[in-house]
């Protein structure tokens, strides 16, 4: 797991003992992270050109001992690393900008739950970035090529308290495969009220990419709350990410009956979108037993 520096809580400080104070906090926070199992926190290209003292940048500023002995200089050095290629990411998720009370955020974006699902580290700065979770809007294309925006939420850490609070949420995301013949096999007790056909299971199997492995999981794992938690029938304001299901005229293509090892076929015309690419996660809920039958994995189903 990776986690992303929050580029807009940088700023000017009015004194060398209030950057040398807030880098200390910094350097706490990447050694809680480190204990942790967060070993980077990417930046942006843009984070070592923003004036932290007067007439001196971040990068100019890691050689300013004054500010920056030489241990928690080499706890930055290591830990801080570039976003780039930037491009590269941009084009795997359809992104086309991230921006927080209108001003561009790639660190808070990268990290927002609809995104990547992780953690956003940030300089404090008490009433404005604190430990909390911020909204970011997200500017992207959907499966037709038509830009849309939705509001995401970002969980934000500044204290080593609030890193510690994330600890679950932490040890679930250091946890999840890597390949998709791993979360095949341990499918069953992840999702003990999610019944796979041998379809999705094997189409899962074949799914090499950490990172849509990494999405799969987390969609998998809100069919499991709901299904574990339901007491009454679904909508799309159930699921924490985008889920709904087919229209009227994709529902019926033939695609979507699919056999379980029942022997039954069933109609899984519900999905959960998942990213990079236009991924989908096909399931039939049985209100009755309150279990997913989950009878799809993979690219859109094509009409």
């Amino acid at each position: 797991m990776e986690a992303y520096l929050n580029e807009l809580s940088i700023r000017t400080f009015s004194s060398n003992k209030d950057a040398k104070d807030a880098f200390a906090l910094l350097g706490r926070c990447l050694r809680k992270m480190s204990e942790m199992g967060i070993l980077n926190i990417r930046r942006t290209e843009m984070v070592m050109d923003v004036e932290v003292l007067a007439g001196q940048s971040f990068n100019r500023v890691l050689n300013n001992e004054s500010v920056i002995d030489k241990d928690l200089k080499s706890v930055l050095m290591s830990k801080l690393y570039t976003l780039e290629p930037i491009d590269d990411l941009e084009n795997k998720y359809n992104v086309l900008n991230f921006s927080y009370n209108g001003v561009s955020c790639k660190g808070l974006g990268w990290a927002s739950e609809e995104i990547e699902d992780t953690v956003a580290l940030g300089f404090k700065l008490d009433k404005v970035w604190e430990n909390k979770r911020y909204d970011v809007e997200v500017k992207q294309l959907d499966d037709n090529g038509e830009e849309i925006s939705i509001t995401s939420k970002c969980k934000h850490v500044v204290t080593p308290g609030g890193i510690e609070a994330l600890r679950d949420f932490i040890n679930q995301k250091n946890n999840i495969p890597t390949h998709g013949k791993v979360l095949s096999k341990l499918s069953a007790s992840f999702f003990p009220h999610l019944k796979f056909a041998e379809q999705a299971l094997n189409q899962l199997e074949k799914i090499k990419d950490s990172s849509t492995v990494e999405q799969i999981f987390l969609r998998l794992m809100d069919l499991e709350r709901v299904a574990a938690n339901m007491t009454t029938s679904i909508s799309p304001s159930t699921f924490r990410y985008k889920t709904t299901p087919e229209s009227e005229t994709r529902s019926r293509l033939p695609q979507l009956k699919i056999l379980f090892k029942d022997g039954k076929k069933r109609d899984c015309s519900w999905h959960s979108r998942f990213t990079p690419n236009a991924g989908r996660i096909h399931f039939y809920y049985d209100e009755r037993e309150k279990i997913f039958y989950v009878g799809y994995i993979g690219e859109k189903i094509l009409d």
